[in-house]
């Protein structure tokens, strides 16, 4: 009961970041939200003129500051809001795509299912790290983090076959 009352935490939250994204999408103006959105994922913006590199960097950029404040006990509190925060750039990047005149088929193929899973794979790698109240961890015992390897190379692996797709099949 307690494992699959957090998969619907991180559904949850990713779920309410999402729509907060899209809200946000109508309140921001378009040259701000642009800059925004750009400096995380220029791809969104720009498409197949961008590199690969800065997309790969900014979601390596994400699970490296979640794992330096795992390591800082006072900023632990903020890792799930980290998580929360690259869903709310997932739902307003997202608005902005389909705002912006994307094609259904290539919102649908390439930008929503990836970055839905990368999303929500950061959101466990942030819950591992820093579990929620409900799961009752012991405070004598070291939390396990034996899930973290198989999140990272998950990951990864959903990171490069976005990669593809982008840059090779919608091309």
């Amino acid at each position: 009961m307690v494992r699959s009352l957090s998969f619907i935490h991180l559904f949850v939250i990713l779920a309410v970041s999402y729509i907060g994204g899209a809200i946000l999408f109508r309140e921001i103006p378009i040259s701000t939200m642009e800059k925004l959105i750009t400096f995380f994922d220029p791809r969104v913006v720009y498409g197949h003129q961008v590199g690969f590199v800065r997309p790969v960097a900014m979601t390596v950029l994400f699970f490296v500051i979640a794992f330096i404040l795992s390591n800082i006990k006072q900023a632990r509190f903020a890792i799930l809001f980290l998580g929360a925060l690259k869903s709310v750039l997932f739902g307003l990047s997202s608005a902005f795509l389909l705002g912006s005149g994307m094609k259904i088929l290539d919102y649908s193929i390439w930008w929503f299912p990836f970055q839905f899973v990368i999303c929500f794979l950061f959101l466990a790698f942030c819950a591992i790290l820093n579990p929620p109240f409900f799961l009752g961890r012991n405070r004598w015992k070291k939390q396990s983090t034996n899930a973290l390897p198989v999140i990272i190379i998950t990951s990864v692996f959903v990171l490069i076959l976005e990669i593809v797709i982008f840059y090779i099949l919608l091309k």
